[in-house]
């Protein structure tokens, strides 16, 4: 048994820490320097590499985060002694979180804030199975919230002295195969020679159909609905076999996607395949997300009702929402061909689309949006020449974007409005003038053997299920175009203002704009193969914006933002 007691003063803490097999009991204490109070019209509460809770029209209170990992399945018992707490006095009021702006495109933009639950405990901490590096793991979140704010005095915790007590239970990774292919049995024939290629390079792979799913050729059968059958597949698909690689084949009415009741007061209910993917609990159990067994999943604020899930990919999951047989011929003829290309000058281009997404003079801030989220983008894709079609260069049109479209890239990534058919935004100050793109101009777009892997930053893009493709999908099934596409099934969030006082607005650093932009983090850092870096960026995504099930606006924000992030595309496809 051994212990260890480290001392950290006003550090980040969300890079994950690993606690090993043989620690059973694990030390820190946490020293915070005193918050900086900064005197304006209002009062701005600071603290060094500090995360800020985000409520609209509530005070912006700073919080630190520590991550651990440990084993898969393991148990955990948390103490803490908070201590050496001040009072300080103020005059003024803190200042409040603005409201958030709907990433959609229609003749308004809307402001949305709902109100929020005061008052909070000094800490707290929850445990979440997930994966890194193909592994199963444990995640471990603590929240440590040393500043409180009352009516005329902030008070302020400066010490804390945690003990984590955690037992592992025993858990083998098996490796019979990597990628998991479900389809219809009509599409088994075209998703054959997918896993044959893919065998054929290193990844063992098995296809196997909705009937036999539901029949039970492989494993007994068991869920409530088709979706549950499919995700209890899953489950054991990776306990007996390993799988870290599933890809979903075939539109909703063939192979469905979750209805998910996370509602934040605009859409009861959107489409997500993040439960496929989340399929443990952090004890290994099956992760229903339907914790109250009333029948609706991932409820959120929906009459009342709440579901308690983790979020975390356990699996990384991407789809092909194919509608008959020509096109899933299609599109394995397409991934195969482009993991066979050249990939020349072409593919080192990284193709930017944006403009001024939100009309903020209200706040008092004059942020070009879309420009400020993919100008972060392009910082970590180091070795890509950026192409960039901004409102504020002058180029932003529908002209320029089928142009540089059609010339080829990497990657593409579009910041700014949508709905499932369109996507636009505005030019500079301009919020009654749209410019951008639509299911119908995607013929004029002729990148043949040149196609890309767009980031859709607007609402509804993704949208699977409708009448029509939506925009990604359609993006997919043309020639050329897209290998895959990453976007919003539901309406997504943007926020302007500058809460933490780093000079970053927070488009950047909440919801939508966020986590988009990660996407090209994780690509910079190494990591290639496409479900992974989108797994891998919905785990940052909420080791650094925890998801507490607290009634909060912004709690909701944040699960609807990771759950509506769809993968359109081969999860196990290498991007270089």
């Amino acid at each position: 048994m051994k212990g260890i007691w480290v001392a950290i003063i006003a550090v980040l803490f969300i890079l994950p820490v690993n606690l090993s097999f043989d620690d059973k009991i694990a030390k820190e204490t946490f020293v915070f320097q005193e918050p900086k109070i900064v005197v304006g019209n209002d009062l701005k509460i600071l603290m060094e590499n500090a995360s800020y809770i985000r409520k609209p029209n509530e005070p912006v209170i700073p919080f630190y985060k520590k991550i651990y990992i440990l084993p898969f399945k393991s148990t955990v018992n948390i103490r803490c002694r908070v201590s050496e707490i001040k009072e300080m006095p103020i005059d003024k009021e803190i200042r409040k979180a603005k409201q958030f702006f709907v990433c959609k495109w229609d003749k308004e933009e809307r402001s949305v804030a709902r109100e929020n639950r005061k008052g909070h405990s000094w800490y707290s901490w929850r445990m979440a199975a997930g994966i890194k590096d193909g592994k199963l793991v444990n995640y471990l979140i603590i929240n440590f919230y040393p500043v409180r704010c009352e009516e005329d005095k902030i008070v302020f915790a400066k010490k804390y002295e945690v003990e984590i007590r955690y037992r592992v239970a025993k858990y083998e990774d098996k490796d019979s195969y990597e990628l998991l292919i479900i389809c219809p049995w009509e599409y088994k024939f075209a998703f054959n020679k997918l896993a044959t290629y893919k065998e054929q390079h290193g990844i063992k792979s098995i296809v196997v159909s909705l009937n036999e799913i539901r029949g039970g050729k492989y494993f007994t059968t068991q869920g409530r609905d088709n979706a549950e059958k499919i995700k209890y597949f899953i489950k054991n698909a990776v306990e007996e076999w390993g799988i870290k690689y599933v890809l979903l084949v075939g539109d909703i009415f063939r192979l469905p996607s979750r209805k998910v009741y996370a509602y934040e007061g605009s859409e009861e209910y959107f489409l997500s395949d993040l439960y496929y993917a989340d399929v443990f609990n952090a004890d290994g159990s099956f992760s229903s997300w339907d914790t109250n067994g009333n029948g609706y999943y991932g409820e959120y604020n929906h009459s009342g009702n709440k579901d308690i899930i983790d979020l975390y990919p356990d699996v990384y999951v991407g789809r092909l929402p194919c509608r008959n047989f020509i096109e899933a011929l299609f599109l394995v003829h397409k991934i195969i061909n482009y993991m066979e290309m050249e990939k020349g000058e072409w593919f080192k281009r990284f193709i930017t689309v944006a403009g001024d997404s939100f009309d903020d003079s209200f706040w008092g801030t004059d942020y070009i949006e879309g420009e400020i989220t993919v100008a972060e983008s392009i910082k970590y894709m180091a070795g890509f020449k950026p192409v960039k079609i901004w409102a504020s260069l002058g180029n932003l049109s529908k002209e320029n974007i089928i142009k540089e479209l059609s010339e080829g890239a990497g990657f593409v990534q579009f910041e700014g409005h949508g709905n499932y058919l369109s996507w636009a935004t505005h030019p500079l100050h301009d919020y009654g003038t749209w410019i951008g793109i639509s299911v119908s101009d995607m013929p004029k777009i002729k990148n043949y053997g040149k196609p890309f892997v767009s980031i859709i930053g607007g609402c509804h893009c993704s949208q699977i299920g409708m009448i029509y493709e939506c925009f990604a999908y359609r993006l997919l099934r043309k020639p050329g175009g897209a290998i895959a596409s990453i976007g919003f099934t539901s309406l997504s969030w943007g926020a302007d203002d500058d809460v933490n006082g780093n000079g970053e607005p927070d488009i950047i650093e909440y919801a939508s704009g966020y986590i988009d932009l990660l996407f090209f983090k994780q690509y910079g850092r190494g990591t290639h193969v496409l479900g992974e870096i989108w797994g891998n960026a919905i785990t940052e995504y909420l080791n650094s914006s925890p998801v507490e099930w607290n009634d909060a606006f912004l709690d909701i924000w944040d699960a609807k933002t990771v759950e509506a992030w769809l993968l359109i595309g081969d999860p196990s496809l290498n991007l270089q």
